[in-house]
C-alpha cells in the first residue's frame, strides 16, 4: 500500500483545466492523483486557496501552493 498525503483546495489548476474544489494526492513529492469532490473526505487535509500542478524538469508532476512545493 502506498503512503500518500491528501490535500484539498478551493481550486486545483493543471494547464487550462480548473477543478473546484479538488483533492490532490501526493506521494514522495509526486502527484499521484487529483480529482474534484463534493462531500467531505476522510483523511484529507484542507489547505484552501489554489494549488497549481506542473511538471518539473524531470517530467514529474508536482503540486505548488504560493510558489512552494507541497510535499
Amino acid at each position: 500500500m502506498m503512503d500518500y498525503r491528501k490535500v484539498a483546495a478551493n481550486f486545483v489548476i493543471i494547464g487550462d483545466c480548473k477543478l473546484h474544489p479538488a483533492v490532490v494526492e501526493i506521494s514522495e513529492g509526486r502527484v499521484v492523483n487529483y480529482y474534484e469532490f463534493s462531500d467531505e473526505l476522510p483523511m484529507t487535509e484542507w489547505i484552501g486557496g489554489t494549488v497549481i500542478l506542473q511538471r518539473d524538469r524531470e517530467n514529474i508532476l508536482r503540486a505548488y501552493k504560493d510558489a512552494q512545493i507541497i510535499e
